[in-house]
C-alpha cells in the first residue's frame, strides 16, 4: 500500500500522470495500480514537479535591510533549496549557519566579501571591511555551507572605491579555491565594462536585466561587447529579480534578440526578501 497517491497530476510538459509515494519517495508513475493510505485527485488543475532551487535569495532574518526566514522563502513556496546571496559576511556567517540548521529548507550561502554583510547599503565603502583573513577563516569554518562569494558593485555600495573592491574580491577568490563569485551590478560607477572584463569562468553577473544605464545591453539593444567576451570565458548571467532589478523591457528585448538557447543556464532567481515574498514568484 502506498502512503500517498496523486491522480491526474499535471507535469511541466503539460501531460497528466498519477504519482504514488512511499516513505517520502516516488514509488510509481503513470498507470499506478494499488491502494494508498491517502488519495488526492488533482484533476489536472495542479502542477507537480521536483522541488525548485532559488539561487539568489536573502533569508538571514536579522539583517536590517534585506531579510526573511529560510522556510518562508523556501519550502513554503515549493522551493526546497536556496542560496543566500551575500546577506552575511565573516562577522555573522556563524549565526546564519546555526539558524539554518533548524530549517526544513536546504540553505547555502554566498559569503559577502565585506565582513559586516548587509547591515547597511554601503558595506564596501570602507575598505577595512574587506578583510581577506576573515573571509579565509569563515570559508574554513563552513566549507559545506559557503558555496561562493558575493560582491555588490554599484555606486551606493562601493562609495568612492570604484572597481577596487572587486579586485580585492577576485584575489580572495583565488585564495579560497576559486569559489564562484557573484557580482551585483546596479548604478555606476564602476562601469559594467570594467566589471565584466575582470570576471572569469564560473563567475556570475546578477541583476543582469536591471534596465539601468549600467546594464548588459547597449542603447541600441545589443549585448555589450564586454559581456559577450565574458560569456565566452564562461561567466554566467543571473536574473535576481528583486524589487528594482528587473526591467521587462530590458529582459524581453534581450530574450527576443538572443533567446535562452543562445545563452544557456540563465537562472531565473528571485533575490526574494520579506518585502516581496508574497508576490515575486507569481510575477516570474
Amino acid at each position: 500500500m502506498f502512503d500517498l497517491l496523486l491522480r491526474h497530476a499535471r507535469l511541466v510538459d503539460d501531460t497528466l500522470t498519477n504519482i504514488a509515494l512511499q516513505d517520502g519517495k516516488i514509488a510509481a508513475l503513470g498507470d499506478v495500480d494499488g491502494p494508498a493510505l491517502k488519495t488526492i485527485d488533482l484533476r489536472g488543475e495542479c502542477y507537480v514537479s521536483a522541488g525548485w532551487i532559488d539561487s539568489h535569495v536573502h533569508c538571514y532574518p536579522t539583517s536590517p535591510i534585506y531579510h526573511d526566514e529560510p522556510d518562508s522563502v523556501g519550502i513554503a513556496t515549493g522551493v526546497t533549496t536556496v542560496v543566500d546571496a551575500g546577506s552575511t559576511g565573516a562577522d555573522d556567517i556563524d549565526d546564519f549557519y546555526t539558524l539554518t540548521r533548524d530549517a526544513a529548507t536546504e540553505v547555502y550561502a554566498l559569503l559577502n566579501v565585506s565582513r559586516v554583510g548587509l547591515i547597511a547599503q554601503n558595506e564596501l565603502a570602507n575598505m577595512a571591511n574587506i578583510d581577506a583573513d576573515a573571509v579565509r577563516q569563515a570559508v574554513k569554518r563552513h566549507p559545506d555551507f559557503i558555496v561562493g562569494l558575493k560582491a555588490r558593485m554599484s555606486s551606493s555600495v562601493v562609495g568612492v572605491n570604484g572597481i577596487t573592491p572587486l579586485e580585492r574580491a577576485k584575489a580572495m577568490q583565488q585564495e579560497n579555491g576559486n569559489l564562484p563569485l557573484m557580482v551585483h551590478i546596479g548604478n555606476n560607477p564602476p562601469d559594467l565594462d570594467e566589471i565584466a572584463e575582470r570576471l572569469t569562468a564560473g563567475d556570475i553577473i546578477t541583476h543582469c536585466y536591471n534596465g539601468k544605464p549600467n546594464r548588459i545591453l547597449t542603447p541600441e539593444g545589443e549585448l555589450r561587447a564586454s559581456v559577450t567576451r565574458a560569456l565566452a570565458r564562461g561567466v554566467r548571467l543571473d536574473v535576481g529579480h528583486g524589487t528594482a532589478s528587473l526591467s521587462f523591457c530590458s529582459g524581453e528585448t534581450r530574450l527576443l534578440a538572443w533567446g535562452f538557447y543562445r545563452i544557456p543556464s540563465v537562472p531565473i532567481s528571485t533575490a526574494v526578501t520579506a518585502l516581496m515574498a508574497r508576490c515575486i514568484r507569481w510575477l516570474m
